[in-house]
């Protein structure tokens, strides 16, 4: 049985248990988040034949040029059959830098 002592440890676990909880929903949705950019990333490989690295280098540069968070420009790649315009500048870019 709980006694007036167990009031502040209790407390302190209530917040802990608070923190933790909103830790876990932030890690679930970084996860989520990187298996979306990975998806895209596999997906851009496939059609551009260009190597890993590259290629998240371009989906970087395109998310920073177009003012897209990584995970939109992601899903806006997994759920088209073609290529964003503003992916393929990149592309461009990365061939000749003077464009």
């Amino acid at each position: 049985m709980p006694t007036a002592a167990d009031g502040p440890e209790v407390e302190r676990l209530r917040a802990r248990i608070v923190l933790l909880e909103e830790q876990n929903e932030q890690l679930r949705g970084a996860l989520t988040t990187r298996i979306l950019v990975e998806q895209a990333k596999g997906v851009l490989i496939e059609r551009l034949d260009l190597p890993a690295e590259e290629v998240f280098e371009l989906m970087r540069a395109a998310s920073r040029r177009s003012r897209l968070k990584m995970q939109t420009l992601a899903a806006e790649l997994l759920s088209s059959r073609t290529t964003p315009e503003y992916i393929m500048r990149e592309v461009r870019h990365l061939q000749d830098p003077s464009v």
